[in-house]
């Protein structure tokens, strides 16, 4: 069988569940795991697939990568941003964690905090304080790729004002500010903003290299930003030091 042949095979095996193991391909196609792995290759350096912990994922360029794709992409980083970013909590906070994996691991270091209260309309972050001391606070909402959205999500964060907001994106719009592309996820993000004293933005390194569509918070809204690697954009560099955001690096 040619490459191009066993390359269409893997993406149709892919339609339905949009995700496949690369064991289960080894065990479908009839050639060697070495040529396989070189199928998977092309097909991701061609921008049709995305690789990560040991399974592939179709890419479609005009949506998000799903919840479970994004959650297993820069595993380790989003736990070192999540380590930082709970140092930065004290007892006795009231926070908003805005929904997404890199927050997540925000809550994942917050689960021994015996007085805090979290406002969150995240499923994942809400579930991970279950039999912990945390006071949760959900908002209602549609659902939309883990998240609790629309018009109730927002009027339930405009009724709440808190020290601090820990906030996520799905990219990073040139010097200006912070994007998303979802635009139900937008108005949300952008009440937290406004419902926070203080503002953090959780961003693995690769938000930087994507440039968004909704922008929902400008860099002077900013109290800081925690990332994985230095910030090698000089003009944005100065952005940040012009409107006092804090960059913390986990590296």
């Amino acid at each position: 069988m040619k490459s191009g042949d066993r390359q269409i095979q893997i993406l149709e095996a892919m339609k339905e569940t949009h995700s496949i193991s690369v064991n289960e391909l080894l065990e479908m196609l009839p050639a060697s795991p070495a040529t396989i792995r070189r199928d998977i290759t092309a097909l991701e350096q061609a921008g049709k697939i995305r690789k990560a912990r040991g399974r592939i994922f179709l890419e479609d360029i005009r949506k998000a990568p799903s919840y479970e794709m994004r959650d297993a992409m820069h595993d380790e980083e989003k736990k070192r941003i999540g380590k930082a970013a709970a140092a930065l909590v004290r007892e006795d906070d009231s926070i908003i964690i805005d929904a997404g994996t890199t927050t997540l691991a925000l809550a994942e270091n917050l689960r021994d905090r015996s007085h805090l209260s979290v406002i969150t309309n995240s499923i994942p972050v809400a579930y991970t304080f279950n039999a912990t001391n945390v006071n949760v606070f959900m908002c209602g909402g549609m659902l939309e790729d883990m998240a609790l959205v629309d018009d109730d999500a927002v009027a339930f964060f405009a009724s709440h004002q808190v020290e601090k907001a820990f906030i996520g994106a799905s990219g990073v719009r040139g010097i200006t500010g912070l994007t998303v592309v979802s635009p139900f996820q937008f108005a949300v993000k952008r009440q937290m903003v406004r419902s926070a004293r203080e503002v953090y933005a959780l961003l693995d390194e690769s938000k930087f290299h994507i440039m968004g569509v909704n922008l929902f918070a400008d860099f002077r809204e900013l109290t800081g930003i925690i990332t994985s690697k230095p910030i090698t954009n000089e003009r944005l560099l100065e952005r940040l030091e012009q409107e006092h955001v804090k960059v913390i690096y986990t590296e």
